[in-house]
């Protein structure tokens, strides 16, 4: 058995190939950036007006002073989304609406509010500085200009900012493909009826959806009854469509755990067995054709404390995701006295009060427990050394 620092070194130091993919940036939502994405265009696009109001040359303006100066206001005006360019005569002002593109020969705008219309006039009392109220073109972002920094994750923000700036197509990193087995005569998919002796295959459920939603793409969800045959057959199916294996049940000691066997007779290499953490004590890691299969224990907290600590992490750098909120620092709202020496992962939840961080724990936790995951929004990790937590404490927490 080792401890929890070297199982994660021995997963983390593990690697396999990621490719990229182009993809429209419209499907690109949380995936991770492969490389720079460079700007195809200015924005803004054109000079435009910042608010509704009166374009001008503020050039003709420099000499006002004692003596007002009347512009003669143009018949049109210029709306946000015309696409006809339009010429005015320096020497007058036009109407023009907020996103309204400036005519090349006006460079200044007077809001509505402050506009002194006399007739058909704009009277000017005072100089006008060159480029007031105007948005110029590339201000903000210049054609060619990194937009976007390689290993980015695609957010709502970032999918807007690539639209704005004419960027159709996006580099990312593959979905990583992942085969799930869930083991166990007890088992149910979903889609069959509940019934004495057997229950939902929860596990296979989480890890599907927590998977998808960290860059991976699950090839198969499979359900084998604790049968040496079955187990190996989906084992070989999952070697051949993925790059990665995650194993529920089946890892511990029992007369029909048969994972270590099904995997061993397929040339598994084992890194480690057993580590000191609670929940997943059972949880072992090892390698089988070059894909990195996780034997995680069946049940259901030690099985997503795994997902969270471990697999996460693994996935995050193999297509090196920037995510340093995973982790952050909380204080303990609790008092909690530990009698193990084992590193220990107990389902919390976060709140904030007066300026920090806090975490309270569930009142029941258990490797078999799953009432938590309907108050959990974290995972608080309380370390090998540590027998008394103690309120106010520091303590490393795992987001979820």
């Amino acid at each position: 058995m080792i401890t929890f620092d070297e199982a994660f070194n021995i997963v983390n130091s593990t690697s396999i190939r990621v490719r990229s993919e182009t993809v429209s940036v419209l499907n690109a939502m949380d995936r991770i950036s492969y490389c720079d994405s460079i700007s195809k265009s200015d924005y803004p696009t054109e000079n435009n007006s910042a608010m509704d109001g009166y374009a001008l040359s503020s050039g003709i303006t420099s000499k006002v002073s004692a003596e007002s100066l009347k512009l003669d206001i143009d018949n049109n005006v210029i709306y946000a989304g015309d696409t006809s360019r339009k010429s005015v005569n320096e020497r007058a002002a036009i109407k023009i609406m907020t996103g309204g593109y400036m005519p090349e020969e006006l460079d200044a705008v007077i809001p509505v509010e402050d506009a002194n219309i006399v007739g058909n006039n704009l009277v000017i009392t005072s100089p006008i500085n060159p480029n007031k109220n105007v948005r110029r073109k590339g201000e903000d972002i210049k054609r060619g200009d990194v937009i976007l920094s390689k290993n980015t994750k695609l957010t709502p923000e970032t999918i807007a900012l690539l639209v704005s700036c004419n960027v159709k197509k996006i580099e990312v990193y593959e979905k990583i493909p992942v085969s799930i087995i869930s083991t166990g005569n007890e088992i149910l998919s979903f889609n069959q009826k509940l019934r004495y002796g057997k229950i939902y295959n929860s596990n296979g459920i989480i890890a599907e959806n927590f998977l998808s939603e960290n860059g991976c793409i699950i090839t198969e969800n499979a359900v084998c009854k604790d049968n040496l045959a079955d187990i190996k057959n989906s084992l070989l199916s999952a070697i051949e469509n993925s790059k990665i294996i995650i194993t529920s049940a089946g890892a511990s000691f029992g007369d029909k755990d048969f994972i270590e066997e099904a995997l061993g007779s397929l040339g598994f290499k084992i890194k480690f067995r057993q580590v000191k953490i609670k929940p997943a004590k059972p949880f072992s890691f090892g390698i089988i054709k070059k894909i990195p299969v996780f034997i995680l224990p069946g049940n259901p907290m030690a099985f997503y404390t795994c997902l969270v600590v471990f697999v996460r992490q693994f996935i995050d750098n193999l297509i090196n995701a920037d995510n340093p909120t995973h982790i952050i620092k909380s204080r303990s709202s609790f008092e909690y006295t530990k009698t193990n020496k084992r590193r220990e992962f107990i389902p919390a939840r976060l709140y904030y009060k007066n300026g920090s961080i806090y975490s309270e724990i569930y009142k029941k936790h258990g490797s078999a427990m799953i009432s938590s995951l309907g108050y959990m929004n974290s995972i608080v990790s309380i370390p090998e050394n540590i027998s008394e937590v103690h309120s106010d404490d520091l303590l490393d927490t795992y987001l979820i």
